[in-house]
C-alpha cells in the first residue's frame, strides 16, 4: 500500500501481485511504444520474477500467498497468483530466454493441476493449505472470485507458447 506521494506504507509483499505486474508492465511499456521505457520494464519484470521465483515459489512449485521481509506471513495458496505466475514467468522467458523460467512455470502449472484444480466438481478451489489441502468452506464463484484470473492465464499461456513456438522455428 502506499500513500498519495506513493510512499510504501507497508512491507508486506504480494507474490500474486508482483508477478502479476511483471508483465502487465510489460504490456502496458509494449502499448506505449517508447523503447526506453520498454527497456527499463523489462529489466524491472526480470528482476520482479526472481524475487518472486525466491521468495514466493514454495519447494512444492506453488506461489504462497504474502511475504514480509524475510518471512512468510501467508503461505497459503490462492488461485489466482498461481495463474498469474505462469503467465509471468513464460514472460520472464520470452525476455530472457532463460530456462529457469520455463522450469517455474511448469512447476506452477503442475501445482495447479494437482492442488488447485478441483477435478471432481469443476473449477479451481479459492485456495489450498500449506499441507496442500483445499479450504472446502470457500466459495469457487463470488464478488473476489471469478474465472477471471484462470480463463485470462490459460488465454495468455497459449497465446505466449504459439509465440514462442514461432520464434523458434
Amino acid at each position: 500500500f502506499f500513500d498519495e506521494n506513493w510512499n510504501s506504507k507497508s512491507t508486506r509483499v504480494s507474490f500474486g501481485h508482483d508477478i502479476e505486474g511483471s508483465w502487465l508492465l510489460c504490456e502496458a511499456a509494449d502499448i506505449l511504444g517508447n523503447e526506453s521505457i520498454r527497456r527499463q520494464v523489462r529489466s524491472l519484470a526480470l528482476k520482479m520474477a526472481d524475487s518472486v521465483l525466491a521468495e514466493g515459489v514454495d519447494k512444492d512449485g506453488g506461489v504462497m500467498n504474502e511475504g514480509d521481509g524475510n518471512e512468510i506471513v501467508d503461505s497459503d495458496k490462492h488461485w489466482w497468483p498461481q495463474a498469474e505466475a505462469v503467465v509471468g514467468f513464460i514472460n520472464a522467458y520470452q525476455l530472457s530466454r532463460d530456462e529457469k523460467y520455463l522450469q517455474v512455470a511448469a512447476a506452477v502449472w503442475g501445482f495447479i493441476e494437482q492442488c488447485i484444480i478441483d477435478k471432481a466438481h469443476g473449477e479451481w478451489f479459492w485456495r489450498v493449505s500449506q499441507k496442500r489441502k483445499p479450504y472446502l468452506d470457500e466459495p469457487k464463484v463470488s464478488e473476489w472470485k471469478s474465472a477471471y484470473h484462470n480463463s485470462r492465464a490459460c488465454l495468455e499461456i497459449l497465446n505466449r507458447i504459439d509465440k514462442i513456438n514461432q520464434e523458434e522455428r
